[in-house]
């Protein structure tokens, strides 16, 4: 199981969990064998819902997104970072 997760940004005036999950692949592999695998991180996964503004909102800051095979396994990570 492939997982992604992103983290968002620290200065998200909404205090969000550390991680989030946000697409997963599944994939059969024989021991040895190696895969790639595509995962879709669509804007829409960057929001969160506004309850005051009754709409979603992107946050400016950076995001982190982190890649494994558990929430605990990270074994890919990196950054996208979102102006105002």
């Amino acid at each position: 199981m492939v997982q992604l997760y992103l983290g968002m940004p620290s200065t998200n005036a909404v205090p969000q969990p550390p991680k989030q999950l946000k697409g997963f692949q599944k994939v059969m592999l024989k021991p040895g064998k190696a895969v790639h695998v595509h995962l879709v991180l669509e804007a829409r996964s960057l929001s969160y819902w506004d309850v005051k503004s009754h709409g979603w909102i992107v946050a400016p800051g950076t995001y982190q997104i982190m890649v494994g095979s558990s929430s605990r396994d990270i074994r890919l990570q990196g950054e996208v970072k979102v102006k105002k």
